[in-house]
């Protein structure tokens, strides 16, 4: 193997590279002396300036290593004269005249000493370079691999120099880290550009976090008066919202503008939030440019993180806030609880799990026993932790709630989401569940007024292992060739009393909470059993009926409540089969039990019916723009004794799931209408608002740069432009998950209104269904709106006395359904990765495939392909790796390692790459990309192919290397503990 002295000369040699010149420089001669001694390199140091060339000499003085045996190695220093050198730190403006610079008497000074290593050359002398000498500027931030960082700063912290010739020489590998620093820099000289700052010492993470404390310290803003907060509202100079924080950056949060057309305000620090978090209802004052320009000052550049902002947020308009008009968050997190013992005192911390939230300073009274004595025992223990006051934008002080168990445990961290996501789970006392009516007979008054629909044939198809079962399909054909269309659901506000406290409790839960391994209904058990429309018994429901012709057009509706008995219970199999086997004879053995003398081909005949009558009416609301994004969504098998998940798959949307869908989405659009033409003042309904056109275009600008075009004047359109790039290949797959993860970051959640808060047909618009009015009716079993809605339609029908709710009290029904489903679907997602990072841990690395949604220059953004899963690998996560961005794309090169090749990715949005997925606490997961295999190789260990079977010596030397890494990670995670 040749000198890596050598095999960088060569490789510069190879390269035509101006020199960069500026005030804190050093052009570096590197020399090629094959005569004297063939495979080293003569480095040559010729410095810019007086005083910075006689500080670099000097720096160079004070790291040169002293050969252990200087009699031995004084005629290699003879040889290799003037090859010590410092290497500077900076970088500039290209230049090419750095002959001509001025000298410096220090410079002949140095030259006619008799030590041998100061004879550098003096740019007061007049020669030009030899012919064979390369001009060019060595940084030492080129290194950006950490093995290699890590390196120069313990060869020499203070001065930040380095020696180029010994630091080469003490490497066993040739010097492949500085290859891409010297292509980048060659292509930038051509052009007159170099990026300085680019190539600036980044701050350590530490670093940072320091300095946005110190710039935090201080106390926050009073608030307005609620005088001045009226007049600023009634004026415009004040502005009113819901406030939302980035998760990963506490500095960085939002609040909607009520004009989509232009870019929300934007809260670019925690004092400017001024005690806000997540989800408050806030009042803005919008800043000056002047102000927010001088904030944006006071910020380093590496306080900036691109990846963590949203699309189209580079225009918004900067604010603060005033005042809080509506806590509406708990002030409640979940954390863990350390023992702080620095220059400020001793005190006990506790340290959120939820980054949003602020650390907070616990008082002794609420400390655990023991935990002053061996506040390690504790490390692992999470707590409820309450924040009382905020005084200061770095800490806050709070109380201790709740202690809940050790971390990592499935039931501990299932109770901690509920408790992070402030989900009321008290079970109904037994005073309430003692108070219901006699569930188990239906009051012989209520078969004198409803329609008796026993005798027909009427079904539920849901999933296998649904208990909650709330709606019925049935059909029939009329006499004038038309079809009647029944969609029955179960009537449980007939046995919730408005009013009583009861109906108080549930709507405070206002939702079913569905987590993995749990299900806590918003009903008590017997009253979601009485309502379920089981088969074979009797049970109360509010039925929709259209007349249909055979393509699906609608002659006519009407709503009546009813008794049915369902005659059987299929799941989305039994009717997927059917479905797909239109013609086959099923006998009883293909279905479960079927009820009151009804057949097999029964159920064919009405499965078949609807679904045809389900495609033309799917096909027509696609016609009129309907938008529909599909995401993966995962289905755990779980073991019956621990509850640990043995496996999981993903949850297909088939026929049968869309034909149920059809139908349910008609209902309620039927059921909206007719409740809002007799109620306008209070109608309960629910729309979906257009996403910001700010978010619409950002998002076509970032498609067309890949080449394709968004049409953003509808949601049909969108559909439309979107669907032309899916195809059913593997790549036209992977490009669907990330069209749909674009495009659903750039829609706006759905919300529960009172229709007297919404003026004009837009405002009642649903965006994504394209459709003018909508509500929920066919879930009131698990959701309180459906509850509100059925109670309005039976007002409507004269079955009850018409409520006596005013506009206020139905909107703050609307706004608790709002912020309930929110938080029960943020549980259920987390409860999902807490399962699947469970599984991952107890089972083999996860290897899977991922399409990058986003490219950083130290990081990239990743969807998992099978899981749904959205990662963010960070550069500092995948060892032996050199990350290049440039022009929005990042090249990642893979060093060569012990039994590994050299490896080399081009990373763009829309790129498949594969990464392994590892657990990283408690229900997160992390990511780090794969040496990427030969083509057509056979090997399934990555790097199998260079390992050589006969010989023993490598498989032992990779397993020793990978002990040393593992203990290194060790020793670096207690030193961080120890740190902490």
């Amino acid at each position: 193997m040749s000198n890596p002295v050598s095999q960088c000369a060569d490789f510069l040699q190879q390269l035509s590279i101006s020199t960069i010149v500026s005030k804190s420089s050093t052009v570096v001669h590197m020399v090629n002396n094959p005569a004297n001694n063939p495979g080293r390199a003569n480095v040559q140091v010729q410095h810019a300036s007086n005083h910075h060339r006689d500080r670099e000499l000097q720096t160079a003085k004070k790291v040169r290593r002293k050969p252990r045996h200087r009699n031995r190695h004084k005629q290699k220093d003879d040889e290799d004269d003037g090859s010590r050198h410092s290497v500077s730190s900076n970088c500039s403006r290209s230049s090419s005249n750095f002959r001509d610079l001025p000298s410096s008497p220090s410079t002949s000074a140095n030259k006619s000493t008799n030590n041998p290593r100061q004879r550098l050359p003096s740019a007061s002398t007049n020669t030009p370079p030899r012919e064979d000498t390369i001009q060019v500027t060595f940084s030492i931030q080129a290194v950006t691999t950490n093995t290699n960082s890590k390196m120069i700063r313990q060869r020499n912290v203070e001065d930040k120099f380095i020696n180029l010739r010994s630091f080469i020489e003490s490497r066993s590998s040739s010097c492949l880290f500085i290859t891409p620093f010297f292509k980048k820099s060659a292509n930038r000289q051509k052009t007159n550009k170099v990026n300085c700052r680019k190539y600036a010492k980044k701050e350590s993470r530490r670093e940072r976090k320091k300095r946005e404390q110190e710039r935090e310290q201080g106390t926050f803003s009073e608030y307005m008066d609620q005088k001045d907060i009226d007049e600023g509202l009634a004026n415009g100079t004040l502005v009113k919202g819901f406030i939302r924080i980035n998760p990963k950056n506490a500095r960085d949060s939002y609040v909607n503008n009520e004009d989509s057309s232009i870019a929300d305000y934007n809260i670019t620090s925690i004092s400017d939030r001024n005690r806000a978090l997540e989800g408050d209802q806030v009042v803005l004052q919008v800043i000056t440019k002047k102000e927010a320009d001088k904030k944006e000052g006071d910020k380093k550049e590496g306080d900036k993180k691109e990846g963590d902002k949203k699309e189209g947020d580079s225009n918004q308009n900067p604010a603060k806030v005033v005042a809080i008009l509506q806590k509406i968050h708990s002030r409640t997190c979940i954390g863990f609880l350390k023992w702080i013992d620095n220059e400020e005192g001793t005190f006990a911390l506790f340290a959120p799990r939820d980054k949003r939230f602020p650390p907070m300073r616990i008082s002794e009274l609420y400390l655990p026993a023991g935990f002053k004595d061996k506040p390690k025992k504790f490390e692992t223990v999470l707590f409820m932790g309450k924040l009382l006051e905020w005084e200061v934008p770095s800490y806050a002080k709070g109380i201790l709630l709740e202690k809940l168990g050790e971390s990592g445990n499935l039931q501990i961290e299932s109770l901690s989401i509920l408790r992070e996501n402030n989900l009321d789970i008290t079970p109904f006392s037994d005073e309430i569940v003692n108070s219901l009516p006699d569930l188990k007979v239906i009051p012989e008054k209520e078969f004198e007024y409803r329609e008796d629909l026993r005798k027909k044939c009427i079904f539920t198809i849901d999933p296998e292992s649904a208990r909650d079962l709330d709606d019925a399909v049935s059909v029939e054909s009329l006499r004038n060739g038309n079809l009647e269309v029944g969609v029955h659901i179960s009537d449980a506000a007939f046995y919730l009393e408005e009013g009583t406290e009861l109906d108080q409790i549930v709507a405070r839960k206002a939702t079913t909470i569905y987590l993995v391994d749990k299900a806590y209904h918003m009903l008590p058990s017997e009253l979601c059993l009485a309502s379920s429309l089981l088969p074979g018994e009797d049970k109360l429901s509010f039925s929709v009926f259209w007349e249909m012709t055979q393509d699906g057009d609608i002659v006519n509706t009407r709503f009546t409540r009813s008794v049915v008995n369902s005659c059987a219970k299929l799941a989305y199999e039994h009717a997927q089969s059917v479905i797909e086997n239109p013609d086959k004879e099923f006998s009883t053995k293909d279905f479960p039990q079927i009820y009151n003398g009804f057949e097999p081909k029964d159920l064919v005949n009405i499965v078949n019916i609807l679904q045809g009558l389900a495609v033309k009416l799917g096909e027509k609301r696609i016609q009129n723009g309907a938008l529909r994004i599909d995401k993966v969504k995962l289905s755990f098998s779980l073991d019956p004794v621990s509850g640990e998940p043995v496996s999981y798959s993903i949850y297909e949307n088939k026929e049968s799931h869309r034909l149920i869908e059809e139908f349910m989405l008609l209902a309620n659009i039927s059921v909206a209408q007719k409740i809002y033409d007799d109620f306008p003042e209070v109608a309960f309904l629910r729309c979906h608002e257009p996403p910001k056109v700010t978010m619409l275009t950002a998002l076509q600008d970032k498609l067309a740069m890949y080449g394709m075009h968004l049409d953003i004047s509808s949601s049909g359109a969108i559909a439309t432009s979107v669907k032309k790039y899916m195809t059913d290949d593997f790549i036209g797959k992977a490009r669907a998950v990330a069209l749909n993860h674009f495009t659903s970051k750039a829609m706006i959640r759905a919300q529960y209104f009172c229709a007297s808060f919404k003026t004009g047909a837009e405002e009642f618009k649903h965006y994504a269904l394209s459709i003018p009015i909508y509500t929920h009716f066919t879930s009131p079993i698990r959701r309180y709106a459906d509850i509100m809605v059925h109670r309005l339609l039976a007002a409507s029908l004269g079955y009850t006395n018409p409520p006596k709710w005013d506009a206020q009290y139905v909107e703050a029904i609307a706004t608790n359904c709002n912020l309930q489903k929110y938080q029960a679907k943020k549980a259920g997602d987390a409860s999902m990765d807490l399962y699947l990072a469970h599984y991952i841990e107890n089972g083999k690395p996860c290897k899977e495939d991922c399409v990058v949604v986003e490219v950083r220059e130290d990081k990239i953004d990743v969807v998992v392909l099978k899981t749904g899963s959205v990662l963010r690998i960070y550069a500092n996560s995948c060892p032996s790796t050199i990350w290049t961005y440039e022009d929005k794309k990042l090249q990642v090169h893979f060093l060569k390692y012990n039994n590994f090749e050299a490896a080399t990715i081009l990373i763009d949005v829309f790129s498949v790459v594969k990464i392994t997925i590892r657990r990283k606490d408690s229900y997160s997961l992390y990511g780090r990309l794969l040496r990427p295999q030969p083509p057509g190789s056979p090997a399934k260990h990555r790097g199998a192919q260079n390992r050589n079977p006969k010989s023993s010596e490598k498989p032992k030397k990779l397993r020793r290397d990978n002990e040393r890494a593992a203990a290194y990670r060790r020793r670096m995670e207690e030193k961080k503990k120890s740190k902490e």
